[in-house]
């Protein structure tokens, strides 16, 4: 399965989700590669970038839109992104997802056709 169909399935299947969510998502349609976590980390951005690029959604944190470009926002989500050998569990973003709710930087805002916000 190419990146681009797994991201086209997760769209389909995690659209109006949080950002944990779109990462689980991810995570399960790579679940036949091996070795899969870079890849996995690789299309969660690509798709963040895609969408955000076509307005489809934004990022936001305690109630405000992150400012800055397109690659400023996904660089401060990246920067955040927890080492895989860290043994905070607040840092597992696989098992429980802990990270995208208790250290993220940002989660998802998904904007409608009509330009209405839904919040995760």
């Amino acid at each position: 399965m190419s990146p681009e169909t797994i991201k086209q399935s997760v769209l389909q299947s995690a659209r109006g989700l949080s950002l944990g969510a779109l990462w689980q998502h991810i995570e399960v349609e790579c679940r036949t590669i091996p070795d899969n976590s870079s890849l996995r980390k690789a299309i969660f951005f690509a798709l963040l970038r895609q969408q955000l690029k076509g307005g489809q959604i934004r990022l936001a944190g305690n109630g405000h839109f992150l400012t800055g470009s397109v690659e400023e926002q996904l660089q401060r989500l990246a920067d955040a992104w927890p080492s895989p050998d860290s043994d905070d569990e607040s840092d597992d973003v696989d098992d429980t997802g802990l990270w995208f709710l208790a250290k993220a930087p940002a989660g998802l805002v998904w904007i409608t056709p009509e330009g209405q916000e839904v919040w995760t």
